[in-house]
């Protein structure tokens, strides 16, 4: 019985091991990986679909120069553009960014204006589920033609792969992230999709 705890306790503390390792920083080395390949130019346009990462936005906005521009979608979290608004100020980034509160459905933007469209941990929050493809939809439709779209989220990422394909995209990318994105585990884990025309 005493060894059977034991063993109870030590798979506890794998699993919050893990899901610790991917919140405070595997998530950080997910998108570091990701901004270090796109090498992003600094005059680009960029949208970042929900803004329930902190850090993405910022980090983004460091690595652009006026006319360059990210622009972040508030899903309905006033906490957390507040955070926002002041890293902003802390930055002083404010000639780059921009927040602006929508609907990943239904986004509040121009079309074919974005260079790159990024999504950090948003899509699987999109309900219903049968939403998301519509969310797929709209951030293609502010994408410039030759622009990229980058999804860093868990769950099945390949249900998007015929839509894109379907909405014209013949390179569509899904990548493991490795220990680094599991949430607990192998059970829940992060991948990275990535789609250019």
């Amino acid at each position: 019985m005493k060894i059977l705890l034991i063993i109870i306790i030590i798979l506890i503390l794998l699993v919050v091991g893990t899901y610790c390792n991917t919140l405070f920083r595997g998530r950080r080395l997910i998108w570091r990986r990701v901004l270090g390949q796109l090498n992003v130019p600094e005059d680009s346009q960029v949208a970042i679909l929900g803004l329930n990462y902190a850090g993405l936005f910022i980090e983004i906005a460091k690595m652009l120069k006026a006319p360059g521009k990210v622009t972040g979608i508030n899903i309905g979290n006033e906490s957390v553009k507040k955070q926002e608004e002041e890293r902003i100020k802390e930055n002083r980034v404010a000639d780059r960014t921009k927040i602006v509160d929508g609907s990943l459905a239904n986004l509040p933007l121009e079309s074919r204006r974005y260079d790159y469209v990024l999504s950090a941990f948003t899509f699987h929050s999109v309900t219903p589920a049968i939403n998301r493809g519509r969310a797929i939809q709209e951030a293609v439709r502010v994408m410039k033609p030759e622009g990229i779209l980058v999804i860093v989220d868990f769950g099945d990422l390949q249900q998007y792969r015929q839509l894109l394909n379907n909405l014209g995209f013949q390179n569509v990318r899904i990548i493991p992230t490795g220990m680094d994105g599991w949430w607990g585990g192998p059970w829940l884990k992060t991948s990275v999709l990535v789609a250019k025309r």
